[in-house]
């Protein structure tokens, strides 16, 4: 359905509603963990390229909206589709979602505040989507405006909310790893240690490189309230000696021993992972695990020893993470990583 309707007591815009789906996709992009800078950008340019069709923006023009064209556009085109979707469409928003992510960022950028303090009504939204197979982020704020919560109790509801049913969110600390090994795995360490990530709002990011890692921290140290715990494999010793030069006080950087993630590995765990993997295949014995080139080059031989094809990381790290069931295998380096974290 198109729609046209006046903003500013002077434009005339026209546009297509959105659907449920795009309320719920773009709601999920806002509310996500994620540098508002960026994200609130992304959502808004791509509403508009979406769904506003007159007066036309091509895309290499947004950059030179003033941030109030966009927020005029974006509120119409979102409330009005609310409206139409939905009888009970009350605007019950106490909570916005600059108060969201306050809880984790602090802003400067006049640009990036003007549209976080956007008026979107996302309450019906919230109230008709089921809470079964959402992101972490929705099932919180579903649970959140549950609760009638208030500007005055927010902070305690959140926190009781994230506690009792482990919604990650709001995010309390942040780990910045290289691979996705970590980011399968130290999660699952701590909840066999004892320490459920999602109920102390544990967020862990996978960078992809350790370049990636300094220039993340980096970026974030300036708008980042809550801690960060960077972890990083033993060849990246310049960037942990870069990271440590600026890191803030609230800050820990750690730099592993001996190797690579792989290497702190219990042998005995990743043993048991590849017969579980592999249980039609001739197991692996703790010699063939071993290697002074390291795990993963020892990994990569037995692989090919077996005709199994390449070596992949993530899906041994998805093996180990399956049995992984007692502290036995938590090793003495990864016991200290988790206790830095728990400390943070």
């Amino acid at each position: 359905m198109r729609m046209t309707t006046i903003i500013d007591n002077k434009a005339e815009i026209k546009f297509k509603l959105m659907t449920l789906q795009d309320l719920v996709i773009s709601l999920d992009r806002l509310t996500r963990f994620k540098n508002p800078e960026i994200k609130y950008r992304r959502v808004f340019y791509d509403i508009i390229l979406r769904h506003l069709i007159s007066p036309s923006v091509s895309k290499h023009k947004l950059d030179e909206l003033p941030p109030s064209f966009l927020v005029s556009v974006v509120q119409e085109i979102w409330n009005t589709s609310v409206k139409s979707l939905f009888d009970d469409c009350s605007f019950e928003n106490s909570i916005t979602l600059r108060d969201l992510d306050n809880q984790q960022y602090n802003i400067s950028d006049d640009y990036t505040l003007e549209l976080m303090n956007s008026d979107l009504n996302f309450y019906p939204i919230l109230k008709n989507i089921d809470i079964k197979d959402i992101p972490k982020n929705l099932e919180y704020l579903k649970l959140l405006f549950g609760n009638s919560v208030t500007k005055s109790d927010f902070v305690g509801i959140s926190e009781q909310i994230r506690r009792d049913y482990k919604t990650l969110f709001p995010v309390k600390k942040l780990i910045l790893t290289e691979g996705i090994t970590e980011e399968i795995l130290l999660p699952k360490f701590a909840q066999v240690f004892g320490y459920d990530f999602d109920e102390n709002g544990v967020f862990i990011l996978a960078t992809g490189g350790k370049s990636k890692v300094l220039s993340l921290y980096a970026e974030l140290k300036y708008i980042l309230k809550i801690p960060m715990f960077v972890l990083l494999d033993n060849d990246a010793e310049p960037v942990y000696n870069d990271v440590c030069s600026v890191l803030r006080q609230q800050d820990r950087a750690y730099l592993i021993k001996a190797g690579e993630f792989e290497d702190i590995l219990s042998k005995e765990l990743i043993q048991k992972a590849f017969t579980e993997m592999n249980y039609d295949i001739k197991p692996a014995s703790i010699e063939e695990l071993s290697s002074d080139e390291g795990t993963c080059e020892a990994l990569e031989l037995l692989w090919k020893s077996r005709g199994l094809g390449e070596f992949r990381k993530a899906h041994l790290a998805k093996a180990v993470h399956d049995c992984l069931s007692d502290k036995s295998f938590i090793t003495d380096e990864i016991n200290s990583i988790l206790n830095y974290i728990i400390n943070l």
